[in-house]
């Protein structure tokens, strides 16, 4: 059945802890040395009366096919808005609790690379499987030139109008990529790993359509897949 591709005030970026409509924060990718301490060091301060006063929610996925992503786990830290971003890192700047936070996560992890991220409010209309805790990620990392966004941005409404609801489409905006030169990205959520790669969620015709349309103009750069792990 066809579904309307919607205009949302939301990135449907994460899991049932997260309100509809956060649509900025951060991305980190990072290689754990040891899961179980890291784990228990993001519970422990997520848990705390300061790591649970901020505005923001976090989501914390496994890479299960990395491609040029050399790391074995993705964090998504989500705000509503970017004045609660910016309200949140300046508390955290000169928090004690918070520095020892970050002094446990570094003995366990190190951080790879970050991005910030924005809604463009593109996305498909199931925001149910964005809310969904036991969540399949698909996230294709690529740049467009600003002259050609709209033009994109045309050619992937079409395509998601051939699109079913068993998958979750978003687009967003990154900023701060460096020498990746990403711009872009798309975010596919689905609640098993058959739905999200079985390539039956979009019309086939469409699929090849907006491929077609976009080979000019959009080069992709990354591709990868994680499964959700935690959420606070």
């Amino acid at each position: 059945m066809l579904k309307r591709v919607i205009l949302t005030i939301f990135f449907a970026l994460t899991c049932q802890a997260m309100t509809l409509n956060a649509q900025v924060g951060f991305n980190y990718d990072v290689n754990v040395s040891d899961a179980p301490a890291f784990l228990f060091a993001m519970n422990s301060y997520m848990n705390s009366s300061e790591g649970s006063s901020g505005s923001a929610s976090v989501a914390l996925r496994q890479n299960l096919a990395n491609g040029l992503t050399k790391t074995t786990h993705n964090i998504a830290v989500i705000w509503p808005d970017f004045e609660s971003m910016q309200r949140d890192t300046a508390r955290n700047a000169t928090s004690a609790q918070w520095a020892a936070f970050q002094a446990s996560l570094a003995k366990v992890a190190t951080i790879e690379s970050n991005v910030i991220f924005s809604a463009t409010g593109l996305s498909t209309s199931n925001s149910s499987m964005a809310s969904n805790p036991n969540q399949f990620k698909r996230f294709i990392n690529f740049r467009v030139e600003p002259q050609n966004v709209a033009s994109y941005t045309e050619a992937l409404t079409e395509l998601w109008e051939g699109c079913d609801d068993s998958v979750h489409h978003a687009l967003f905006s990154l900023f701060g990529s460096g020498e990746t030169g990403f711009t872009h990205a798309v975010v596919q959520t689905a609640a098993s790993a058959e739905d999200l790669l079985d390539g039956t969620a979009c019309s086939t015709d469409a699929t090849v359509e907006f491929f077609s349309e976009v080979s000019e103009i959009r080069e992709v750069m990354n591709d990868f897949i994680a499964v959700q792990m935690a959420n606070w």
